[in-house]
């Protein structure tokens, strides 16, 4: 069985940053309209090179477009890559892991070095 299969719960939601080949800048991304209710899972970033990153994930409601860093899910454990090119929190100390269909997240990286792309994916469980 795979995503989206019959009796198969689990699916992901995936957002990439491309620096555009410089390392990414801080500041926020981009957005993304969740298309499903449900509570998240795990977070994993994957990145063209070996290099650190921390995203912050923020999430609002689709009437109070945009989201800001008040509306933060990830408290004080932002999806983060150390001196590796991948990483997976599973664990989500203190997060928001609760997603409504029609919420917006938002991407904002907070700090990079030497990576120049990153796929990050929230696998939610519906």
């Amino acid at each position: 069985m795979g995503y989206g299969s019959p009796g198969f719960d689990l699916t992901a939601l995936t957002f990439i940053i491309d620096g555009g080949g410089s390392v990414i800048e801080v500041g926020q991304k981009g957005h993304l309209v969740c298309p499903f209710s449900g509570a998240i899972q795990s977070v994993e970033l994957e990145a063209d090179q070996s290099g650190s990153i921390v995203i912050d994930i923020w999430k609002d409601i689709y009437s109070n477009y945009p989201p800001t860093d008040a509306d933060s899910i990830t408290a004080s454990a932002p999806p983060t890559i150390s001196s590796a090119q991948k990483a997976k929190d599973s664990t989500l100390t203190g997060w928001t892991t609760q997603v409504a269909k029609g919420d917006c997240l938002a991407f904002n990286v907070d700090s990079c070095a030497t990576i120049t792309r990153v796929t990050i994916t929230i696998h939610v469980k519906r």
